[in-house]
C-alpha cells in the first residue's frame, strides 16, 4: 500500500518529516500531530518516542507494523533523524507502510539540499515549520495573545520579546504566564508583564552563563532560586538548551576561521554579553557542545516520563553538565 493510500481518516499521513529550524516550532508541531494521531488515554501502549542516535531498525519496524492495542493509530517519533545512521534501512517500510501506524520524524538540522532530505521527500510527507524573520516576532507575540482571547499593545509585545531574548520557547511559556495571571481582563497591561519570569529574568541569564562557565556553585545557586520562585523545570532545559546551541553556533563561526569576538558580534551579541559569549565559546569545541545538548535531550526526556523528583533530575543535570567542584570544564573536556 503507498503511503498515500494508507492515509486515514484523521488527516495524518503514514509517514512524515517534519523540519524545522526553530526546536520550539518544531516540538509544538510534533504535539498536534501527537494529540490528533494518538489521543492522550490511548498512548501507554501506542506512543513512542527515541533520537535518532539511540534508534534501532528492528524496533522502528516492529513497533510500526504492530496493530494499536484498544486504539485506532500507533505513533512513532524519531526525532533529529538525520542522527539516525540505519535510516536508510527503513526505506522498505516507508514505500509500504502500515496504515494502522504512523511514523513521525523531525530535525531541527535537515535542509532541502541536504542528500537525506530529497531521500526522505520522496517516500514521506513533508512538513516544514518557518521561524518568524527578524522584526517579525512582535507580530508572533501578537497574534499568539489573540489566540488566547487578549489583545496587547506592540510595545509590550516587543518588551516580551526582549525579556526572552527572542528565544520563541521561552515567549511561548512567557505568553501563557501572563495570560494565565490576566485573569478575564481581555487587555493585557504593563502590570501583567510582572509575572514573567519569577525571580527576574537576570537570574536565569545568571544560570545561563554560569553554565556556559562552568561555574558550578554559581549554577546551582541560580537553578535553586528559580525554582524556589516557580520557574518550572521544563522552562529552565528550554533555556539551557537554547543556549547551548547559540554556543555550538558561535564555535561554528570561530572554527570558520573568526576569533571569539567576531563570532559573538555574528551572533548579534553586544556589550558585555559578546565579552561573556565569546569568553564561552573558547572554553569547549564544537563536540563537547553538543555533547551537552544530548545530556539535556535525556534529561528532558526523564522530565517528560516523570517518576523522579523534579528537583532531583535538576540537580543532577547541573552535576552532569558541570561535572566536579568549584569551575570546571564541559563534559569530555579533560
Amino acid at each position: 500500500m503507498t503511503p498515500a493510500a494508507a492515509r486515514k481518516s484523521d488527516g495524518c499521513d503514514p509517514v512524515i518529516l517534519l523540519v524545522s529550524q526553530e526546536p520550539f516550532l518544531l516540538e509544538e508541531r510534533e504535539g498536534q500531530i501527537r494529540d490528533r494521531v494518538v489521543p492522550k488515554e490511548n498512548r501507554d501502549l501506542n506512543f513512542q518516542i527515541l533520537y535518532g542516535w539511540e534508534a534501532e531498525v528492528t524496533r522502528v519496524v516492529e513497533f510500526l507494523q504492530t496493530m494499536p492495542f484498544l486504539a485506532e493509530r500507533r505513533l512513532l517519533v524519531i526525532r533529529e533523524v538525520q542522527t539516525f545512521e540505519d535510516i536508510s534501512h527503513l526505506e522498505a517500510y516507508m514505500s509500504d507502510p502500515n496504515p494502522a501506524s504512523c511514523l513521525l520524524m523531525t530535525s531541527s538540522e535537515l535542509k532541502k539540499k541536504d542528500p537525506l532530505y530529497k531521500k526522505l521527500s520522496r517516500l514521506a510527507k513533508v512538513s516544514e515549520v518557518r521561524k518568524p524573520g527578524e522584526g517579525k516576532l512582535v507580530d508572533w507575540v501578537v497574534e499568539r495573545f489573540a489566540a488566547a482571547g487578549k489583545a496587547i499593545e506592540r510595545d509590550l509585545a516587543d518588551a516580551l520579546v526582549q525579556t526572552a531574548a527572542g528565544d520563541m520557547a521561552i515567549l511561548a511559556t512567557e505568553i501563557q504566564k501572563v495570560v494565565s495571571s490576566s485573569g478575564e481582563a481581555d487587555r493585557i497591561s504593563k502590570d501583567d508583564l510582572s509575572v514573567s519570569v519569577p525571580g527576574g529574568v537576570e537570574v536565569v541569564f545568571n544560570l545561563l552563563d554560569a553554565l556556559g562557565d562552568g561555574d558550578r556553585p554559581k549554577a546551582i545557586a541560580a537553578q535553586k532560586k528559580l525554582l524556589d520562585h516557580g520557574n518550572k523545570p521544563e522552562y529552565l532545559v528550554h533555556m539551557m538548551a537554547w543556549h547551548f546551541r547559540q554556543l555550538i553556533r558561535g564555535r561554528d563561526h570561530m572554527d570558520s576561521g573568526l576569533n571569539p569576538f567576531q563570532a559573538a558580534e555574528k551572533m548579534g551579541k553586544k556589550y558585555q554579553g559578546r565579552e561573556k559569549f565569546a569568553r564561552q565559546i573558547r572554553r569547549a569545541t564544537s563536540e563537547e557542545l553538543v555533547q551537552a545538548l544530548e545530556i539535556l535531550s535525556g534529561y528532558d526526556l526523564e522530565l517528560k516520563r516523570g517518576g523522579i523528583p523534579e528537583r532531583m533530575v535538576l540537580d543532577r543535570l547541573v552535576l552532569d553538565l558541570l561535572r566536579g567542584g568549584g569551575r570546571v570544564d564541559l563534559p569530555g573536556k579533560p
